[in-house]
């Protein structure tokens, strides 16, 4: 895997600064109040029309999982039943379950806004760019990083499969051509964009 530098093809951000940018954000939803979640989300739905399908798909594949996480927290939160039935989760579940679930989804939509604008070329890219310290603990950084685009690749691609299918043995895969990954060059506008939305969030995070 070798890099080269291009200034084509990438978003305002260098790939790992928005990477970073969003692991920033995502520490920021654990931490925020009902009304910041719901801004977030109001400003993740303005971010495009690309991130607003890309969510819409993500949402879709994780559906099930949030209505069982839902109806798992809410039975499991003690407090004061509907009407005294005591087969209905509480208040205080659904009202807490509500808030976690909404999290995961403006997660989703987080997700959303950085795999939407990236090819997986920038992606992988932008993942090799952050992880070159690991070179010095000997990680082998290449492999690991051409290794999570395939599986993120194929998972966005992913086939509809029953179950049976799943089991049914495949074709080992050819051994991948060399990747060759194009990077624009790191700038002050990248490390301000950084500090400008580590100075925004933590007074957020503040409020």
């Amino acid at each position: 895997m070798s890099p080269a530098t291009s200034m084509t093809a990438f978003p305002f951000l260098h790939p790992a600064a928005r990477i970073l940018f969003w692991l920033l954000l995502a520490v920021f939803l654990q931490v925020v109040t009902l009304p910041t979640l719901t801004l977030a989300g109001v400003c993740l739905l303005l971010a495009g029309e690309k991130t607003r399908q890309h969510w819409w798909r993500l949402f879709l594949r994780t559906r099930v999982l949030l209505l069982v996480l839902f109806l798992v927290f809410a039975y499991g939160v003690p407090g004061e039943n509907p009407g005294g039935m005591v087969w209905l989760p509480t208040f205080e579940g659904m009202a807490e379950t509500s808030l976690h679930v909404l999290r995961l989804v403006v997660f989703l939509g987080l997700l959303a806004w950085l795999l939407a604008p990236l090819s997986h070329q920038a992606l992988m890219g932008g993942l090799w760019f952050l992880l070159q310290p690991c070179r010095h603990l000997g990680l082998p950084v290449d492999k690991s990083v051409v290794r999570l685009s395939l599986v993120l690749e194929y998972m966005e691609n992913l086939p509809a499969q029953s179950w049976r299918q799943w089991l049914t043995p495949t074709d080992t895969p050819q051994e991948p051509a060399p990747v060759c990954v194009s990077l624009p060059l790191w700038n002050g506008r990248d490390g301000l964009a950084l500090v400008f939305a580590i100075l925004l969030l933590a007074a957020g995070a503040l409020l």
